[in-house]
């Protein structure tokens, strides 16, 4: 096999992170020497035990799509790194979940004849890990060895893992798979029940001994694998030949077990460490034994698993007891039994820390043991009398734990411990090969192995009979005979001097040194070769291959029609072949040179695919392309996009103004949740602002590099198309969508299936498969439920955005919110926030809290924590029509299952949602959120205010400043919005990486240097594009309207760039008012028909086909078009979508908005004006509210910063201020010019607009926002709950149901103030409040006493009070708490003032979650 690490090696084993036995080591010390070999491309695979602790997550771009893939295979697996010395990269499979045991065990039989009748539980879970871990090789082949034409091996460790390469010789036969024996199944038992194998080998019946010796399963697969395997490889030549006899098979090659030696200390030379290592084990043992040793002592070690026959523990204690006996001289020693087994806590005189000095005989072992009444090693030891006494000259001391550095008497690392040995012995009866001795040379420690472990025939093969590693022959002696040999070397040993010792020690080590991986591990090359070239004589023998252009169907023949499906796509030339990689990632929809490599194909076609890259490439001319791959300046575009593309999609770290965002990562990012997504005008899956918002979110997480999925629908027929009949009528029209022409690809395993989720609906399975939309670095996931397994009816449920059909649309967001979660499981996306935008998705909620209780055993009210710990609402509407509610009927009739399997009652689950009371009131999906989430906002600051005061009743008895919803202003991507002739003037004087330093207001400043002869060029310039784009609609629509071409023609003509555009676009709501300034008909033709100040307006936007007044105002504003008196003056442009708001938002020179306040949540539509030199006229609400600062714009009627400042306006008097403001101030200052014909005040307002508003309402000011305010807290909330077996979330939700009762009886009895005179207190003095509480059944800490104080305004507070905690300052002796605060009153004018009392507790994430509280 090539080594020059074009290759892969896959490595399994049970022992990979996971330290038990000799296999860990082996494969631990060959990870550099394999590493050299593969480099990255060796891939290790493990059992997931929750606590591997040398295992450590990684975030690599490598473990994406095996991550998405293997967990599509229901097989969730962690992926990363191993901490040991080359840290290669590991995955850990969780196999516990994905398999029918019976139908996997019968799979085997009917594949390979694996008899598994007799398997207990132990050889099932090696069956599931072996098998799981060969899907997991699968994925690894097809993704990242099939597709670059490389070739892999797969290397499996004993029987244990041998499903897995039965699993990948059926699923990939191209791959070559090596079994590599480290013991027999046969070999091990026999040998442990005391037969002598190799005497007895040849006539042993394998079969017969393998059913008598209850491993008939086990080596049953063993044999299979054996047979199968590529090339089977053994340890040693002894285990070799009990694969000849016992499986049929002799070893293709030997691979003996290597050191990685070079990594080890030479103590042989160095003896510092291992001298200290020599007190330390002294100072234990004599604490142990109650009395000192010698310091000659010579220390001996067994070590590994507890096998008393196999490993020659009974042996090693026989020659002991002579040793004690016979050892001439005062000699000592001190014989360590490290070995593995099962046991409970320390010996009592170990537990304190320090052993008694007096009383009881002094113990053997060091921890009390699982069978210590008929222990061996303590049965022996007894019989032989080494019972550690003053008079034993030989002291035993076995510890059955791991030697981690914990064990609770050396506290030493086994390595450390064996350094201060002076002799390893290992006089086992069945050892392949070896180990430990091999180990025990490394550290310069001679040891003693035996003539039929596969270490001691090396050893004399390679340097012959030697004092450092002794050779006992141990084959066909009888036990006295051994032991003689044995006695014969260790009184030898314990005789010699210590220049004696150090002279084998150096030998030792030089025979380590020979048995290192360099000399072993081209070994394992020559096995890998092996199965390669098995994998190549195969294919020659079947004859044929398993590529990509061949498939076979079994058919059964049927009389009715039956037709497979297939896409066929364009063959690029080779040069240009990534326009298909690029069109497919809609990082071109904010990259205008991007655009610019599909328009330039064919500018005609590209505008008649309505700016789609996908769709363009699939209709293009094949000799177009060709003319493109040999055009030199397209070439250089090319070349210039796709190293600017690549350079952003391999930047994979956080942005510095996210750096320190640790809890959320890619592994572990926020799942953002949206029923629509306004990404591009080629994806027709919005209907407006939310959808626009939502698109604008993802590539503003993508641009800073902020790990984040999106979670949505794709719909077949999207919102709707809106039409407008000769009567002025708003048409609806719902077109399907060929997806095949759409940027999106549907989600498929990396066998090519289609990946699907299923969600149990009432008598029904719904099914929906997964589309995915690329958005930068940020995948979008769309769930689509027009699947073949679904009825006709259910096939449809995705159809429309936005559906009246009340049982569509629950059905919709059980889909979105339910199905969403199990979307995310199913691509292996663990999210550690979850972002609810409006209350479509958050059935989510129950979803999650099913889960929890069911794959983790919570309670409701444990799993309800740990849910809200990590979820996180925005409210986006003050409109409370605009909250989705379901009826009582609906919701159970969809839920009676989800009550059942949680155990609640219909009461319970009716509440999460009522904002109501009574019993047949609907179910706010919005309660349901606010009650789950630990951050809710609103999107702006007034919007706050309002949403405080509309959700109040969720929270009752709290103040609406107490209401726990925040705000973060919404924001746009300006990169989407900007012009690309606006942005290469700001790229002039702005520097060209002022995208990258967006909200910084300092390089805002620089706007004031553009020329304004340059700053209203380009202005004119935009505007004419617009006027272009309008003249082109009424030209498209002009014979639908019913109009004559002299009415054509006379609209054209009237049309003029040079006047003042007004645009007004968004959702024909009757509250935001787009008739307004037709309330006075006269006055609006006196603005418009101005012959030397002339303005026109252009209206666009959509009603909902079921909202009658909105459609009523479409058809309004459509008459005026055709009045006589603003014919060619107002336009109206209709299907409204982001094409459309492009031109209008780059062209027009005022954006015009005005709603009925305060029932604009924000807007946004007038901060991408901004970046394009716009001005914005608009009533005080919503996002205007904070950005208007008297010198960038203008406002409709009073300016209003907060709802405690809200004035009613009448619709009348907002349109005479309007008026006023477009004839008194806006037209005059547009038409006030220089000499030159330049608006230079006008031009100064606009640049002021571009300083204040752009670095302000930017999305990336905002999704930063929302990291520090609710991602990050969210977060860390989660962590807290989750962690030590959802401890946290167990407490807090015990409390929570316990608090009530105990509330009930808590009193308050006294309120005193001090420091009023009358009613009045002078500002500066302190107001001294007391309290007196009678805690009922609280303890004093869960009393918490608060003051709430502020100015007022009537019997509202101005602003937010001040919220002062009052301090207990003592109990009397009826137990009686008495609070005390002071506050200093600091403005003059009237105030309010009250004293409150809550339950509280420190875990809580806020004061309000439990809705009690008492006012005094």
């Amino acid at each position: 096999m090539s080594v020059d690490r074009k290759n892969y090696l896959f490595e399994v084993s049970w022992e990979i992170c996971n330290q038990v036995g000799e296999v860990y080591a082996t494969v631990r010390s060959k990870i550099p020497a394999t590493e050299r070999a593969f480099g990255d491309r060796y891939v290790l695979l493990g059992p997931d035990l929750k606590n591997n602790p040398e295992f450590e997550e990684t975030e690599e771009d490598f473990w994406l799509s095996i991550r998405e893939n293997t967990a599509i295979k229901d097989l969730p697996c962690r992926f990363g790194r191993w901490k040991v010395p080359g840290e290669p990269r590991v995955i850990l499979v969780n196999f516990t979940k994905k398999y029918n045991k019976d139908q996997l065990l019968f799979q085997l039989w009917e594949d390979y004849g694996v008899d598994s009748i007799s398997g207990g539980w132990d050889y099932v879970e090696r069956v599931m890990f072996g098998y799981a871990c060969g899907e997991v090789i699968e994925t690894l082949h097809n993704l990242k060895v099939k597709p670059k034409g490389l070739r892999a091996v797969a290397q499996f460790h004993d029987w244990v893992c041998g499903a897995g390469l039965l699993a990948v010789k059926k699923e990939i036969p191209e791959a070559g798979t090596v079994l590599t024996l480290h013991s027999t199944v046969l070999g091990r038992t026999l040998a442990a029940s005391g037969m002598d194998i190799y005497s007895e080998m040849e006539h042993i019946s394998p079969q017969r001994e393998a059913g008598a010796h209850n491993c008939a399963a086990q080596y049953s697969l063993e044999a299979a694998c054996a047979r199968e395997a590529d090339c089977l490889t053994t340890v040693s030549d002894i285990t070799g030949l009990e694969a000849k006899n016992f499986l049929g098979r002799s070893p293709d090659v030997v691979t003996p077990n290597g050191l990685d030696v070079a990594s080890i200390p030479d103590l042989a030379e160095s003896r510092g460490p291992a001298l200290r290592s020599r007190e330390r084990i002294l100072a234990a043992a004599a604490k142990f034994l109650r009395r000192p040793l010698p310091a000659d002592t010579k220390i001996l070690m067994i070590s590994g698993r507890y096998e008393f026959h196999n490993k020659g523990v009974d042996v090693f204690l026989q020659t002991l007891g002579r040793l004690d006996r016979e050892m001439a001289g005062n000699r000592s020693v001190l014989a360590l039994l490290c070995l593995v087994g099962g046991h409970m806590d320390l010996v009592p005189s170990l537990q304190s820390g320090s052993a008694k000095s007096e009383g009881g005989s002094v113990p053997v072992a060091t921890h009390r043991l699982s069978y210590e009444a008929s222990d061996p090693i303590l049965e022996t030891c007894s019989r032989l009398g080494l019972k550690n006494s003053s008079q034993n000259r030989v002291s035993v001391i076995f510890n059955p734990a791991y030697l981690d550095g914990h064990d609770g008497l050396f506290d030493m690392a086994y390595y450390d411990l064996l350094a201060g040995c002076d002799l390893g012995v290992f006089p086992s009866y069945y050892e392949p090969w070896g180990y430990s001795p091999h180990e025990c040379a490394a550290y310069a420690v001679p040891a003693v192995t035996v003539d039929q472990a596969g270490f001691g025939p090396w050893v004399l093969a390679t340097a012959g009979e030697n004092r450092a590693i002794r050779v006992l022959k141990r084959r066909g002696l009888d036990t006295a005979s051994i032991v003689e040999g044995l006695y014969g070397i260790l009184n030898e040993y314990v005789g010699l001097t210590d220049e004696e010792i150090l002279k084998e020690r150096r030998e030792a080590r030089r025979i380590a040194v020979r048995a290192g991986w360099e000399t072993f591990f081209p070994d394992y090359l020559r096995a890998f070769e092996r199965a390669l070239a098995g994998v190549h004589s195969r294919a020659a023998r079947l004859g044929e291959s398993r590529g990509e252009m061949r498939h076979v169907f079994s058919s059964s023949g049927s009389s009715q029609p039956h037709f497979r499906t297939f896409t066929a796509v364009v063959n690029l030339p080779s040069k240009i072949v990534r326009l298909r990689e690029l069109a497919y990632n809609l990082w071109w929809a904010w990259n205008c040179e991007a655009l610019e490599l599909f328009s330039l194909l064919d500018p005609k076609l590209w505008e008649e695919m309505g700016n789609n890259p996908v769709r363009m490439l699939e209709t293009v001319s094949p000799e177009r392309l060709s003319e493109a791959a040999d055009n030199e300046s397209y070439m250089n575009l090319y070349a210039r996009v796709l190293q600017r593309f690549d350079d952003y999609m391999g930047e994979r770290g956080l942005t510095k103004a996210a750096a320190s965002l640790n809890n959320i990562k890619w592994s572990a990012p926020v799942a953002y949740f949206s029923t629509e997504y306004g990404i591009h005008e080629s994806l027709p899956i919005y209907s407006g602002g939310l959808g626009v918002l939502s698109g604008d979110t993802l590539k503003t997480a993508s641009d800073l590099n902020i790990p984040m999925v999106g979670v949505g629908l794709l719909y077949k027929c999207g919102y709707f198309r809106q039409t407008i009949d000769k009567d002025g009528i708003q048409q609806a029209e719902y077109v399907e969508s060929d997806f095949s022409n759409m940027p999106v690809q549907i989600v498929q395993d990396d066998r090519g299936n289609e990946v699907q989720i299923a969600i149990e609906l009432p008598g029904r399975t719904l099914h929906a498969c997964i589309w995915e939309l690329k958005v930068g670095r940020i995948s979008l996931y769309l769930l689509d439920t027009d699947v073949t397994r679904n009825t006709a009816q259910d096939r449809k449920i995705t159809d429309r955005l936005y559906t009246a059909d009340q049982r569509t649309r629950i059905e919709q967001e059980i889909l979105l919110g339910m199905g969403g979660v199990r979307l995310l499981e199913k691509l292996g996306i663990k999210a550690r926030v979850w972002h609810i935008n409006e209350g479509h998705s958050a059935f989510l909620l129950l979803e999650r809290v099913s889960k929890l209780m069911a794959e983790e055993g919570l309670s409701f009210d444990e799993a309800e924590e740990v849910v809200r710990g990590s979820t996180v609402f925005t409210t986006h509407t003050p409109v409370e029509a605009g909250n989705e509610r379901f009826s009582k009927d609906l919701m159970e009739y969809y839920f009676s299952g989800f009550v059942k399997r949680t155990g609640i009652t219909w009461p319970q689950l009716s509440n999460l949602g009522r904002k109501e009371i009574g019993e047949d009131r609907p179910f706010f999906m919005t309660n349901l959120a606010l009650k789950f989430a630990h951050r809710s906002n609103a999107v702006s600051r007034l919007h706050g205010a309002v949403a405080r005061r509309m959700w109040r009743d969720v929270w009752k008895g709290f103040h609406d400043s107490d209401i726990p919803i925040q705000y973060v202003t919404n924001g746009v991507h300006m990169m989407s919005w900007v012009a690309p002739r606006m942005k290469e003037v700001l790229d002039t004087y702005l520097g060209l990486d002022w995208d990258r330093s967006i909200g910084d207001p300092r390089r805002w400043k620089r706007v004031h240097n553009i020329p304004d002869s340059v700053f209203w060029r380009v202005r004119y310039e935009l505007k004419q594009n617009l006027v272009n784009y309008l003249r082109e609609h009424i030209s498209r629509h002009w014979v639908a309207y019913g109009y004559s071409k002299t009415w054509r023609e006379e609209v054209l003509g009237r049309m003029n760039p040079a006047a003042l555009w007004i645009g007004f676009a968004r959702r024909f709501a009757p509250y935001k008012r787009a008739d307004l300034l037709f309330s006075d008909l006269e006055r609006l033709e006196r603005v418009l028909a101005s012959e030397s100040r002339p303005v026109h307006i252009v209206f666009a936007g959509k009603a909902h086909p079921n909202d009658q007044m909105g459609k009523d105002l479409v058809r309004k504003v459509v008459e005026m078009t055709r009045d006589e008196r603003f014919r060619g003056k107002v336009f109206f442009i209709e299907d409204y979508g982001i094409e459309s708001a492009r031109y209008l938002v780059q062209g027009v020179d005022v954006w015009l908005n005005n709603p009925r306040r305060p029932l604009e949540a924000s807007g946004t539509s007038g901060m991408k004006v901004a970046i394009n030199g716009a001005i914005n006229l608009s009533v005080s609400d919503g996002w205007w509210a904070e950005g208007y600062d008297g010198t960038n714009g203008w406002v409709i009627g009073p300016v209003v910063r907060d709802l405690a400042e809200e004035i009613p306006v009448s619709d009348e008097a907002d349109a005479n201020a309007l008026f006023a403001l477009l004839e008194e101030s806006a037209a005059p200052l547009f038409y006030d010019r220089d000499p030159s014909g330049i608006p230079q005040k006008w031009i100064r307002m606009a640049k002021r607009s571009m300083e204040t508003l752009v670095p302000q309402f930017n999305t990336e000011r905002m999704l930063l926002e929302y990291y520090a305010k609710m991602y990050i807290p969210a977060a860390e909330r989660e962590l807290d709950l989750v962690k030590d077996g959802f401890r946290l979330a167990k407490d807090v939700a015990d409390w929570k149901r316990k608090v009530p009762m105990r509330f009930s009886a808590t009193r308050l009895l006294e309120v005193s103030v001090e420091g009023i005179t009358g009613d009045c207190v002078f500002v500066g003095n302190p107001f001294v409040v007391s309290v007196r509480v009678d805690p009922g059944k609280l303890e004093p800490e869960e009393v918490l006493a608060e003051l709430v104080i502020g100015r007022r305004d009537g019997q509202e507070f101005i602003g937010e009070p001040d919220c002062v905690p009052l301090t207990l300052m003592g109990k009397d002796a009826s137990g009686i708490l008495t609070f005390t605060g002071v506050y200093i009153v600091k403005e003059n004018g009237p105030h309010l003032y009250g004293v409150r009392v809550l339950p509280w507790n420190r875990n809580l994430a806020g004061k309000q979650e439990t809705g009690l509280v008492l006012w005094g």
